[in-house]
């Protein structure tokens, strides 16, 4: 630490790096961010100059020497997170790191036995779960299912019982994307598995946490392990969620989409900027800040957003020219999840999304792609997605 604050280090200076752990980093004001770290020298070196930086290496064992870094941010390709994390942990440094935390379990289980041995803590950012409006939509959520109640004129059955799957909540997300989101190194087997790998982990993740402390019994899987797919995971409550992830979709409308029906009621949340609750009486629609928003005066929620969205893309030749030096983002749980981490440092609490999280979404990611090439719905064991490692 220096003067209080934690000393971090950036490993990883891509595209995802400038748009969110660099700038987060560096505004927080209980971090320091000092290293940039890349297997190129020279996109260490100008993410450096960048963000002001004090120094840059292509060697990330360098930045393990320095005794006064507190953690790193890991941002590297899938395929290199264990050695960077083996190193970490061998020097004391706590690890924030990209998803998916591993590409396969062995992977998972050795990073979570070098966490355990080297005493640090480990936080994957799979930030859905920490986005506020997923939070309220999940507050909202539990307690309606603790407390249900119903609209005057709503008819509900009193003669008999419900039924069994009466009771059940289902969470369904839809993902619509156009393809050109993801470079070849996401398609890649080896580098970047396809993108149940590297994208649906994201959701698989949130439903574990949205449903805990159910854990997932079995997973059906269909489509393409590499593009469009669709994924259903039942958890030991009897609750559910369907993933449906499109990649024949459109950048003209937002991506994200996630739906929960339960006890006579939908609970809708519309690209992290509008929660709608429908079925609850004086349950109120919300609305959420964008994360980086150039056109605060048109408003908020999702009407909004597609009318800043409409003049965000009036005139533009390439977005992607712009997208760094204008931002433009929903809040999608970057910077929850970098506050709730360096708290977790700091206050020796929990992380808020630890190494058993990072394992349980590579293991089910795993599951999926073995369902969709086997064409069966899979088991998952409890003694595998609860391990007990020595």
């Amino acid at each position: 630490m220096r003067n209080g604050q934690l000393v971090s280090a950036q490993i990883g200076c891509g595209k995802f790096a400038y748009s969110q752990d660099l700038p987060n980093m560096c505004e927080h004001p209980d971090v320091i961010l000092k290293w940039a770290c890349d297997v190129k020298k020279e996109s260490a070196q100008e993410a450096k100059e960048a963000f002001n930086l004090e120094a840059a290496t292509d060697d990330f064992l360098e930045v393990m020497a320095d005794p006064e870094v507190d953690f790193v941010k890991v941002a590297t390709s899938h395929d290199v997170h264990l050695p960077i994390i083996e190193a970490a942990a061998k020097a004391g440094k706590h690890v924030f790191c990209e998803k998916p935390m591993a590409m396969r379990d062995t992977e998972a289980y050795a990073i979570m036995r070098a966490v355990k041995r080297g005493g640090i803590k480990l936080c994957v950012d799979l930030n859905r779960r920490m986005s506020p409006a997923l939070q309220s939509l999940r507050k909202q959520y539990l307690a309606h299912r603790a407390n249900p109640k119903h609209q005057p004129w709503q008819y509900i059955e009193t003669v008999r019982e419900p039924l069994p799957e009466e009771r059940r909540s289902q969470l369904l997300i839809r993902i619509q994307d156009e393809s050109s989101s993801y470079g070849m190194v996401h398609l890649d087997p080896v580098k970047g598995g396809g993108l149940i790998i590297g994208e649906s982990v994201h959701w698989l993740d949130l439903g574990c946490w949205f449903f805990a402390p159910q854990l997932p019994v079995e997973i059906t899987a269909w489509g393409s392990s590499r593009l469009s797919h669709g994924i259903n995971v039942l958890f030991s409550g009897g609750d559910n969620l369907t993933l449906v992830f499109s990649c024949a979709g459109t950048f003209c409308y937002p991506k994200e989409l996630f739906e929960v029906t339960t006890e006579a009621a939908l609970l809708q949340s519309r690209f992290f900027v509008e929660n709608n609750y429908y079925g609850i009486p004086g349950a109120k629609d919300e609305t959420f800040k964008l994360q980086d928003d150039p056109y605060p005066e048109l408003g908020d929620g999702f009407d909004a957003y597609m009318r800043k969205f409409d003049r965000r893309t009036q005139g533009a030749g390439n977005l992607k020219e712009i997208e760094n030096s204008r931002p433009f983002r929903v809040d999608k749980g970057h910077r929850n999840m970098l506050n709730s981490f360096v708290r977790c440092i700091l206050d020796n609490t929990p992380s808020p999304c630890d190494e058993m999280a990072g394992f349980r979404s590579t293991y089910l990611s795993q599951l999926a792609i073995q369902a969709i090439h086997t064409h069966q719905t899979l088991p998952v064991p409890i003694e595998v997605v609860t391990p007990n490692l020595v």
